[in-house]
């Protein structure tokens, strides 16, 4: 009986002893637990739960941000991030007075829709680590070891890193990292330790996307060729080509969708087979429009094609008076027909007729006083070789 009972409290003991050490282990090289940033939960369990280090039952004697301290993040993105961009940061932790012995951190970056995680963190910091679960929406980077330093008031984590998606969601237009620091005062307990807390914001770069080039080219004798390149699209919606013969009054002549999303080159390109105007200055430029119908323009380029086509003089005496008639130069290069349609600004066709026309300089006269009874707008449209044009005409 003797004997069990010396073994049963030697047992007991040396139970204790383990229970002992293994606590004493635990509070000299503490390991950071997930999911006390400060960051809403995302996932069920404790959806939209709130949680600290000094609420969790490990640091609880002070409230947070107490005793004069605080804890920041250098080099996180300010207010704007770039998209697939790597930013390199360091988390300085600060407390009113020099005794403290031992650091440590927790960061979380999320949405501020509905939670989740939102880019991605690393470290060539030994005493860093990443934390968490992808899935459940809890990865995090924090220290592996709390840094036990010479009594001290700040200490900073450096060589960390956090990497911006590189295709953003709708969700992720807005993120928010938490941070906390722990200032503790090294004497292997909970008790003593101060939390700091801070968040940092940032949104996503209402640029549309990140033009590479623009360019203009002669396709044909007749004909214009645009293209284009991107480097990077984010939430783009589509391009509008427009055109001018002037430079400062413009027309969109086509649509063309964009990618939407992409971080790489991506190239686009279209054929103007009716330019503005042969033998003269034609005008381009690139509309780019994203998913919120906001937009940016490209540069203006211009190019003037080879007079090997049809050159199309504007109406003589602009204004017309009534019940005058218009005269129409047209230069060829070889003889064929051309079609001449006159409308009123509601569109209805009051002239229409195919007139042969020779190579070189052709001067035709369009009948106004025939048909034209009131003052206001008309459109001349002219087709000829494939080339067509619009021109207005004010009557007086």
């Amino acid at each position: 009986m003797k004997f069990f009972k010396l073994n049963f409290m030697q047992l007991v003991i040396f139970s204790l002893l383990c229970m002992s050490y293994t606590t004493a282990s635990l509070l000299s090289n503490p390991n950071c637990p997930t999911s006390y940033t400060g960051a809403p939960r995302a996932t069920t369990p404790n959806l939209g739960q709130v949680r600290y280090c000094n609420t969790s039952g490990c640091h609880q004697d002070f409230a947070l941000n107490n005793a004069g301290g605080s804890v920041a993040a250098i080099g996180l993105p300010n207010a704007k991030y770039v998209p697939g961009q790597l930013y390199n940061f360091s988390i300085k932790i600060n407390h009113a007075t020099a005794n403290r012995t031992i650091w440590g951190f927790a960061i979380k970056a999320v949405n501020t829709v509905d939670n989740k995680n939102v880019g991605t963190f690393s470290s060539t910091n030994p005493a860093a680590t990443l934390k968490g679960l992808i899935s459940s929406s809890s990865l995090e980077l924090s220290h592996a070891n709390a840094t036990t330093t010479p009594a001290s008031n700040s200490f900073s984590y450096i060589n960390l890193s956090w990497t911006a998606p590189a295709l953003p969601t709708p969700n992720e237009s807005n993120i928010r990292f938490y941070i906390t620091g722990n200032a503790g005062n090294g004497d292997g307990g909970e008790a003593g330790d101060y939390i700091y807390t801070t968040t940092v914001n940032a949104s996503l770069s209402t640029l549309p996307l990140t033009l590479g080039s623009f360019n203009i080219t002669e396709a044909s004798e007749l004909e214009v060729k645009i293209q284009w390149q991107t480097l990077q699209e984010f939430n783009t919606k589509q391009f509008e080509i427009e055109t001018s013969a002037d430079g400062i009054n413009w027309n969109s002549i086509k649509t063309i969708a964009a990618k939407g999303k992409s971080n790489s080159t991506q190239t686009y390109f279209s054929i103007d087979k009716k330019p503005a105007a042969f033998n003269a200055t034609i005008f381009y430029r690139l509309k780019m429009i994203d998913e919120n119908n906001s937009f940016t323009y490209s540069d203006i380029k211009n190019i003037r094609l080879k007079n090997s086509g049809i050159v199309i003089k504007n109406l003589s005496a602009q204004p017309l008076q009534l019940q005058q008639n218009g005269l129409l130069e047209v230069h060829s290069i070889k003889a064929g027909n051309i079609l001449l349609a006159v409308f009123n600004i509601n569109g209805n066709s009051l002239y229409n007729k195919t007139t042969i026309i020779n190579k070189g300089v052709n001067r035709i006269e369009i009948p106004f006083n025939n048909f034209t009874k009131m003052k206001g707008t008309y459109f001349v449209k002219i087709n000829c070789n494939g080339f067509e044009k619009v021109i207005q005409q004010i009557i007086n």
